[in-house]
């Protein structure tokens, strides 16, 4: 069986007080958690029962766990949520298209705070300082796919007074009506319309993400933006040359405007496919050259891996329709590599661990678990 949180670090017995007297007593935010659960918490029976559902859609094997606790067929759900030591970290999952999509991303929220008394949605960042007073998870709505056309802004203020719409990206990898996401051919920028949206957001009070936001959108939403700009999960370009990282022009633009970059833990944006036993340590090289570039006061966590998923399941759902999402093969993305230090949800006190091994201050610590995006969290919503 796989112990969880016990990376390598070469940490002394205090150090390893130290760390796990901070991941308990941090607020961790995980900006684009696909948790809690992972690749490891499957049984035989599970799979088999997934199987059974005769389907390959991504959003629909993908909340099966999920679904099951909801259900109350599933338990270990909260108990992997309280062994991972996130407060909060659970998404939309929604694409924002329409009335209809947004109705079903209440609904899904409202069975999972009916199901769940031990979440809470947050509206405000009290509302996730609460939540980890009482050892409770606080709910909070992130959307990446935004299918927004000229005509649909009133649709921000809708899903953002439901509840379910707290960060947007601007554009998933491919051109919208918005800009250009970080895998086009082209980016010239934000539209006429990208503006609107940008300023809507700020008016509303929706956190923009340019986490898959081509550079030159990412530059003009900065400059458009009246309030902090946000990378949920990313990487930095100069460690690690990849579409999904970002730019030192990218990262500056987005500390200029006092927002955050989450880094994530996804292997093959993080290293060659040659690189033997790629591990966690990559995540922390990304966060030690932002947080020199920036700031560590700009630096957060964004793991956006690993999915909920057995890994033959994962190929044929996702690993085989990279294309659908704006992904190709020169992106070298193989659904069955995890980080060493990183392959389940319960090894996120590893990122902790190997912040105190790279010699982070306890305040420091805090505020790249949780408390810099909470300070961001707080100026756009309270």
């Amino acid at each position: 069986m796989h112990s969880y949180g016990t990376f390598d670090f070469g940490l002394t017995e205090g150090q390893e007080a130290r760390a796990a007297r901070l991941h308990k007593d941090s607020i961790v935010i995980d900006l684009l958690f696909q948790g809690p659960c992972s690749p490891d918490v499957w049984t035989d029976e599970l799979v088999a029962e997934l199987e059974a559902l005769g389907s390959d859609d991504l959003f629909t094997v993908a909340f099966f766990l999920r679904e099951k606790a909801i259900a109350g067929e599933f338990p270990q759900y909260r108990e992997l949520f309280e062994a991972s030591g996130v407060t909060t970290g659970i998404t939309g999952g929604y694409i924002l298209q329409d009335k209809d999509s947004i109705l079903t991303a209440a609904h899904r929220f409202a069975r999972l705070l009916d199901a769940f008394p031990w979440m809470r949605r947050a509206r405000t960042a009290g509302d996730i300082r609460a939540a980890h007073e009482v050892g409770e998870t606080a709910v909070w709505g992130l959307v990446q796919s935004n299918q927004l056309r000229p005509g649909d802004l009133d649709l921000i203020d809708i899903a953002h007074d439901l509840g379910v719409l707290n960060t947007l990206d601007c554009a998933y990898n491919i051109m919208n009506f918005v800009g250009a996401g970080c895998t086009e051919r082209y980016d010239p920028g934000l539209s006429h319309f990208g503006l609107q949206f940008v300023r809507r957001c700020n008016d509303v009070g929706v956190i923009v993400d340019t986490a898959h936001t081509g550079r030159q959108t990412t530059l003009d939403v900065c400059a458009t933006s009246s309030q902090p700009v946000i990378a949920t999960h990313t990487s930095a370009d100069a460690v690690f040359h990849h579409d999904r990282a970002k730019s030192d022009d990218e990262l500056r633009a987005i500390a200029g405007t006092g927002g955050v970059i989450g880094v994530y833990v996804v292997p093959f944006f993080l290293a060659t496919p040659d690189t033997v036993n790629p591990t966690i340590e990559l995540f922390f090289d990304h966060v030690d050259y932002i947080a020199d570039l920036v700031g560590w006061e700009h630096v957060a966590v964004g793991t956006d891996w690993p999915l909920a998923l057995p890994t033959h399941i994962m190929q044929r759902s996702f690993g085989n329709k990279q294309g659908d999402f704006g992904f190709r093969p020169e992106h070298n993305i193989d659904v069955s590599l995890n980080l060493d230090g990183f392959r389940d949800y319960r090894d996120m006190i590893n990122v902790t661990r190997g912040l105190v091994a790279r010699n982070y201050s306890d305040k420091q610590i805090h505020g790249v678990l949780g408390e810099n995006f909470l300070r961001v969290f707080e100026q756009v919503n309270g």
